[in-house]
């Protein structure tokens, strides 16, 4: 068995979906996982995919055929995970350009994982300007508390809110 990571981005449309599952089905392979969006206008998603050796190949010409989408696919070659804790942490500010850059730079100081993120701008009508919202999933290292990465994110602005959340 193969697992694969397939990206896809393209002009969004009703059934594209159902035609990558379709794919996928067909080709004797099974659908994973996935986190599919529509973003401007755009199709985009990852999806994770288990398949036989014997069908891998008919599966990569099958998924790169669909003229609608751009597709990478690439193998799973997974190590062995160090330990981690998993923990939810989302920062809320008035919208500025930044905000990622900076609340990355000090995750990735600390050995922290991003393992997903998701970001929105939404409208604040009493306040006047946007507010941006990211929810992050983090692996955090086992000697690193939430506490040390609000500290440590806190610092960055008196506009940002952090909120941290163990989940594991």
């Amino acid at each position: 068995m193969k697992q694969l990571i397939v990206t896809i981005i393209g002009k969004d449309k009703p059934g594209l979906v159902e035609q990558l599952s379709d794919t996928v089905y067909f080709n004797h392979a099974n659908w994973l996982s996935s986190s599919l969006s529509q973003l401007g206008g755009q199709f985009a998603g990852i999806i994770q995919i288990d398949v036989a050796t014997e069908h891998f190949q008919s599966l990569r010409k099958a998924l790169t055929d669909i003229e609608a989408l751009h597709i990478h696919i690439v193998e799973d070659h997974t190590q062995t995970v160090t330990a981690y804790v998993t923990q939810q942490l989302t920062v809320t500010g008035n919208d500025r350009r930044g905000i990622v850059k900076e609340v990355t730079r000090h995750l990735a100081q600390l050995g922290v994982n991003i393992a997903k993120l998701k970001t929105n701008t939404q409208s604040a009508p009493n306040w006047g300007y946007p507010i941006f919202v990211a929810e992050f999933q983090l692996h955090t290292p086992l000697g690193i508390s939430a506490a040390m990465i609000q500290q440590q994110l806190e610092q960055l602005a008196d506009d940002l809110t952090v909120d941290i959340e163990t989940l594991s």
